[in-house]
């Protein structure tokens, strides 16, 4: 066998964890060594595992050896593709499976995550910054889940950037089965990646270990919206652990989804004001520092006193045009003419039932 096979055979020993993986690597300084092992200092269910999965070695090298065909490929720590980001987190993947590609390594990459059931605000604020984070070349890592990740990753992609998808199943699977046209767009403009092997299910158990994964391959961790008790909260302690800087967006005091973030910003996570923020830290250019700025500005100054009134009275939160003929005074048919102009100029955007935002 060569190295990469006793590798393999390591990181898909079912039951045999990461962590515990590292463990007997520093003791026996390698795959090999901890192969050739009869007896090893784990749990017995642990060495039932191992012993199980000697036995099915041939087995398990000749799956493997048939994942390509499926489109996927796989790396391990001795392997030139293997992201060196992860090599310097505590408990990186024995082997690591993807569709598409790997983050590369010289561009900057920021994980965006949050609420699965997030507000219409934390949608609008996720794909902001996903396609903003896009626009300047920042790669966007985040877990494909509905919600906050799914809808940053979608506009990164809308956006002609690059995005990957952590998964907590085998890379052969779309999960949520919603997402699968997010899913097909990411192995075509970056990748779907995960250390479990092609045909794991989506177990609970597998997400929490997914997240160290999107810190791991992330120079900053971006939090959109969160409970104060979320798994969102799991992926924020690893990414300190893993001396990665952490932003947080501020929220309202008595909303439950701004709840996490507002902690974290106590707690001295930084104020998420702007993409700028990220981008200084990052040392990457804004583009939107320039000339397209400017644009705006002079846009937003061209605008009627009746187009600036509607705009002032239109938010990130979706409002009903009567809500907004009562803010405004105008009545339906003036109200609806305003609206289409600021529609046209990219001011606002409808939205489902007669509702109406301020765009991102």
């Amino acid at each position: 066998m060569e190295t990469r096979d006793y590798w393999y055979w390591l990181g898909v020993t079912e039951d045999f964890g990461a962590s515990a993986a590292r463990r007997l690597l520093t003791l026996y300084g390698s795959p090999e060594e901890v192969f050739r092992q009869h007896t090893l200092p784990v749990s017995g269910r642990m060495q039932e595992a191992l012993d199980e999965s000697k036995r099915k070695l041939d087995e398990l090298l000749k799956e493997r050896d048939g994942f390509a065909a499926q489109g996927v490929s796989w790396c391990c720590p001795v392997d030139e593709d293997y992201p060196k980001r992860l090599l310097s987190i505590p408990d990186p993947p024995t082997v690591l499976f993807r569709k598409g590609e790997l983050p590369p390594e010289e561009k900057k990459t920021a994980a965006v995550i949050g609420a699965r059931r997030c507000s219409f605000y934390g949608r609008s604020m996720a794909e902001r910054f996903g396609r903003e984070l896009a626009g300047a070349g920042v790669s966007v890592i985040s877990g494909m889940a509905m919600g906050i990740d799914g809808y940053a990753q979608s506009a990164a992609l809308s956006a002609g950037g690059q995005s990957f998808g952590i998964l907590g199943c085998g890379v052969d699977q779309a999960y949520p089965a919603v997402n699968r046209p997010l899913y097909e767009k990411l192995i075509t403009q970056g990748g779907v990646i995960s250390e479990f092997k092609p045909g794991t299910p989506p177990l609970a158990y597998h997400f929490p270990l997914r997240n160290r994964i999107i810190s791991g391959l992330a120079d900053v961790l971006l939090v959109i919206e969160a409970r104060a008790v979320s798994g969102t909260r799991i992926t924020v302690d690893q990414a300190l652990e893993q001396g990665r800087d952490v932003f947080a967006l501020p929220g309202r005091l008595d909303d439950p989804l701004s709840e996490g973030c507002n902690d974290l910003i106590r707690q001295g996570a930084a104020i998420l004001t702007g993409v700028g923020d990220v981008l200084s830290l990052l040392q990457v250019e804004d583009p939107s520092a320039g000339g397209k700025g400017k644009r705006k500005a002079r846009s937003a100054a061209g605008l009627s006193a009746a187009q600036k009134n509607v705009l002032r009275a239109l938010s990130h939160d979706p409002q009903h045009l009567e809500e907004i003929m009562m803010k405004t005074g105008y009545g339906l048919g003036e109200l609806s003419l305003i609206l289409l102009s600021l529609e046209e100029s990219g001011w606002v955007r409808p939205v489902s039932g007669g509702q109406y935002v301020k765009s991102s």
